[in-house]
């Protein structure tokens, strides 16, 4: 008769099974774990043998889960959810809420940004361990797949298929012109008061939601924009363009913006169109901290004024 393991040796083993089943592959798996592979590979047979099947099919390529193994795989992901749910409710009833979070940011502006936040919540709680992960938000949305990440902060819009999310702020878009342009009299902007303008703006790569989400608003104005320069990386390249009247723009307006001189903002008011600022979680693997965390940032960010950083 099988030899049976403790309560704890069976929690390890069903990480070290979940962390191969989601990598495929016995390598990164130990690395991310930062467990020698060999161990590792002792590990799953050792769970093999406890539990009388075969969870992987070895290939040369890497691994494959067999029928057990894809019937287990959501089990003990959910085992391992409730542990660690359990642990953090006993932790936060004895007023110690600890753990750690991995979070994504896609700048190092965006980063500071919550580092009021962040500055909050290690003095609230201080046993909370916290990680950074740098991606812009396609990568830090298949790092929350593969589990290397616990929230991600993002622009919208981005696809979120299988995502939670919360948005924290909001920014409005403006038309920025050169100082002298002649529409820079105007007080405020329907988009298609720009129809005949020659127009800077961002390149598809660097943010395609929002790239084409423009150009359909254009087509509901009744027009397409005429394109003389697309710039990727940050808005400040734009707004320099701009300055030198390369064209117009349309670009959230954050007061910091304000420094980059020669160039005037106006309201867009119709349509109007907002940058939203999210933290996006997997639903299926949220933590209590990981919560806390959300709501701390939910709360601060509630506090009007709000920061101001470029996008």
């Amino acid at each position: 008769m099988p030899e049976r393991y403790d309560a704890a040796m069976e929690l390890r083993h069903l990480r070290y099974f979940v962390a191969v089943a989601e990598e495929l592959n016995f390598t990164r798996a130990a690395a991310k774990l930062r467990l020698a592979q060999p161990a590792l590979s002792r590990q799953i047979l050792a769970l093999e043998e406890e539990l009388q099947a075969s969870l992987f099919e070895r290939t040369r390529s890497g691994v494959l889960l067999t029928q057990a193994g894809r019937a287990f795989y959501p089990r003990a992901r959910a085992i391992l959810s409730a542990a660690d749910d359990a642990a953090n409710e006993a932790r936060t009833a004895s007023g110690v809420v600890s753990g750690r979070i991995t979070i994504g940011y896609p700048t190092g502006l965006h980063l500071n940004y919550l580092a009021p936040v962040i500055a909050s919540f290690r003095k609230a709680h201080p046993r909370v361990e916290l990680d950074f992960f740098h991606g812009l938000p396609p990568e830090q949305l298949k790092a929350l797949r593969d589990a290397t990440i616990d929230i991600g902060f993002v622009t919208f819009p981005v696809r979120l298929d299988g995502f939670g999310h919360r948005v924290i702020w909001r920014v409005p878009f403006e038309v920025v012109l050169p100082m002298r342009h002649p529409l820079a009299r105007r007080r405020s902007f329907e988009l298609r008061d720009l129809r005949n303008e020659d127009f800077v703006f961002c390149t598809r790569e660097s943010r395609p939601e929002f790239y084409d989400e423009f150009f359909r608003q254009c087509a509901n104005a009744g027009f397409r924009p005429r394109v003389v320069k697309e710039v990727g990386g940050y808005p400040t390249t734009m707004l320099g363009l701009v300055s030198v009247g390369v064209g117009v723009g349309v670009l959230p307006h954050f007061r910091e913006a304000e420094r980059i001189r020669g160039i005037t903002w106006r309201p867009l008011v119709k349509p109007r169109i907002e940058v939203e600022f999210a933290l996006v979680w997997r639903r299926d693997r949220i933590s209590r901290v990981s919560e806390e965390f959300i709501a701390f940032a939910a709360r601060h960010f509630a506090q009007p004024p709000a920061p101001a950083s470029p996008l």
